[in-house]
């Protein structure tokens, strides 16, 4: 009789930890998502943060002109970006769209695990240059050739997120496990530096920010910079978020994914 209820529990926890999301109500699940409130002219960005290691989700920050829900839009949109992804959390995704296309999206060993501390990740736009850099060190870079075709204003967005509306291996995402939700994830420090050689874009559509150099720390959540955002405009991209998800405290912004 004791076998039997042992192998009962044992089967019972296995379901239920090996429970993935389920593709037609992933919007049970809830994230977190800031955008910035202006667009940024090209500069330096760089992010202090602890990611998250639960499988089936996925902390990213990003850059892009992609500004209406358009489907013409879309098809033109560029963005520049990182994910840190918790299937593979010793590594980086280094993410670049050209014309709406995914023009590149490669990992990059990290030698580290990045849910155990936090760690620096920095994005470079430039003219001659588009680089991803981790803790100060180059890890990718786009020729000149490209990255004079990312020179733009871009809005920002951080976000953590469930996989998409499925279990994507082909992406890495893995499935995300209910039983182990909430998961979390960090932003500690956000700072953005002017690249002064390009100083303003001219005859721009975008609204952008006056200054040339901006620090937050998220002590509390800076309304000058940063808005609440229920979506991150990219196509397919369509999780539930939540300003509940978002929580200022000791160690920066906490950004949750629940079960709802």
């Amino acid at each position: 009789m004791r076998s039997i209820i042992l192998l009962f529990i044992v089967f019972t926890v296995q379901y239920i930890f090996a429970q993935p999301i389920e593709p037609e109500n992933y919007k049970k699940y809830s994230g977190a998502c800031l955008s910035s409130a202006l667009f940024y002219n090209p500069g330096t960005y760089v992010f202090k943060a602890k990611a998250c290691n639960t499988t089936g989700t996925i902390f990213c920050a990003f850059l892009t002109d992609f500004e209406v829900s358009n489907s013409l839009d879309y098809l033109k949109h560029i963005e520049l970006g990182f994910e840190l992804v918790g299937h593979n959390i010793h590594s980086i995704k280094c993410v670049a769209v050209l014309k709406g296309q995914k023009y590149y999206i490669r990992d990059f060993p990290l030698g580290f695990d990045a849910s155990a501390d936090y760690h620096i990740y920095t994005i470079v736009q430039q003219k001659n240059a588009v680089k991803w850099l981790v803790d100060g060190k180059l890890i990718w870079s786009l020729s000149p050739d490209i990255a004079t075709q990312l020179l733009k204003p871009m809005r920002l967005f951080v976000n953590f997120r469930p996989a998409v509306s499925h279990c994507d291996s082909a992406d890495g995402w893995g499935c995300i496990r209910k039983a182990i939700l909430p998961a979390t994830s960090f932003i500690k420090q956000f700072k953005y530096i002017k690249d002064q050689k390009n100083l303003t874009i001219r005859n721009s559509k975008f609204k952008t920010f006056s200054k040339n150099k901006i620090k937050d720390t998220f002590t509390t959540l800076n309304t000058s910079l940063w808005q609440f955002s229920i979506t991150d405009l990219i196509k397919g991209n369509k999780p539930l978020y939540k300003i509940e998800n978002l929580i200022v405290g000791d160690q920066g912004l906490k950004m949750k994914v629940n079960r709802e």
